[in-house]
């Protein structure tokens, strides 16, 4: 076994206190994964374990995806302690699906927040194409208020799939405030007719204005306030349950899910090109990507911190904090003879992450 997937593997087991076989091959799974960047699982096997088989490499991770149990809360923890401490956190819930052959791949995801994008926190597979529904998300928020509870929650922000009067009246009942968008269709009381679609309130906005409504409306059976958008061809409309203008700033962050979906898939590790079509073998999958996506983010923001990455006339940065650990990362692992002690040093970062945020 290498030194680096011992010294990983030392790290991860603090985190992660299962079986020493099971985490030296969750560590041996993670720098294969970076150093080839897809989820080609013959191609992780062939940089899994160079004193074997590439056939016994692939056993082994099919053994581990069928047969190991995986213990989510313990993931979600890792992913918490990973990230600086924060009184009160951003929570962002969406869904990405695609097709493979004839098995619909639909993952509904919830994430932390924190720098443009989203920690991964926990997941579910859901057997179905489609939408999300009620009692779905309420199954995966509630396991998330095991590790984060309801006061330590900003806000819940999430897009318009996710809405109707059940979910928002779980969600008020659990005290999680949310900032979510709504069709612009949505029927509201009028004074002129029995209802209106919400946008004709909004037909006099010009383009990249903004409105807050001082009083709530009633809207999917709960009174909400409304705070509005215009974009050049559609609105984007926010409510929630608490006044003000916080919704719409609140909301802007939610970007921070398709920021990790798109590291997840063609932007990252080509997490569509996965040829798996069972459920649990795939959640176990995305367990491990999270945990190479956690890192790569920690050593892209450190690498920054040292040589800043440069920003385009657009304003953005000319990559994102993930796929500059990502690349660093997989420069060290492909020439590791000569990058061995750099490569220590980013283990560290997982060991003591406040490394990274000291700044």
């Amino acid at each position: 076994m290498s030194s680096q997937v011992t010294d990983l593997h030392a790290v991860l087991q603090w985190y992660l206190p299962w079986h020493k076989a099971r985490v030296m091959f969750i560590s041996a799974f993670i720098l294969s994964l970076l150093k080839v960047m897809t989820v080609n699982l013959t191609k992780i096997a062939n940089g899994l374990n160079g004193c074997v088989e590439k056939r016994s490499n692939y056993r082994r991770i099919q053994r581990f995806l069928a047969l190991f149990e995986v213990d989510y809360l313990l993931m979600a923890e890792l992913m918490v302690h990973l990230l600086p401490p924060h009184r009160t956190w951003q929570v962002t819930m969406d869904r990405t699906t695609w097709q493979f052959g004839s098995f619909t791949i639909n993952i509904l995801l919830v994430g932390l927040v924190y720098q443009g994008v989203a920690f991964p926190l926990f997941w579910t597979l859901l057997d179905k194409k489609g939408n999300s529904n009620t009692a779905e998300r309420i199954a995966l928020m509630k396991r998330v208020l095991q590790v984060m509870p309801a006061d330590r929650i900003d806000a819940l922000t999430a897009d318009r799939e996710f809405i109707g009067q059940p979910w928002f009246s779980w969600l008020k009942q659990q005290h999680i405030p949310f900032a979510i968008r709504i069709r612009e269709n949505a029927q509201v009381p009028s004074t002129t007719q029995r209802t209106q679609a919400l946008r004709r309130r909004f037909d006099d906005l010009p383009i990249q204005h903004r409105r807050i409504l001082r009083k709530p409306r009633l809207i999917y059976g709960h009174r909400l306030y409304v705070a509005a958008l215009r974009l050049a061809e559609e609105y984007l409309i926010v409510v929630s349950f608490q006044p003000g203008g916080w919704a719409l700033e609140a909301y802007r962050k939610r970007w921070g899910i398709e920021c990790l979906f798109a590291a997840f898939k063609s932007r990252g590790f080509d997490f569509e090109t996965t040829h798996l079509n069972q459920t649990e073998r795939i959640e176990k999958l995305i367990a491990l990507l999270a945990i190479a996506f956690a890192w790569a983010f920690l050593v892209g923001l450190w690498l920054a911190q040292h040589k800043p990455l440069k920003i385009k006339k657009h304003g953005r940065k000319e990559q994102s904090f993930f796929r500059y650990g990502a690349d660093h990362l997989q420069y060290m692992l492909l020439n590791i003879e000569d990058q061995q002690d750099a490569l220590e040093q980013c283990i560290c970062l997982l060991m003591i992450p406040s490394i990274v945020y000291r700044n």
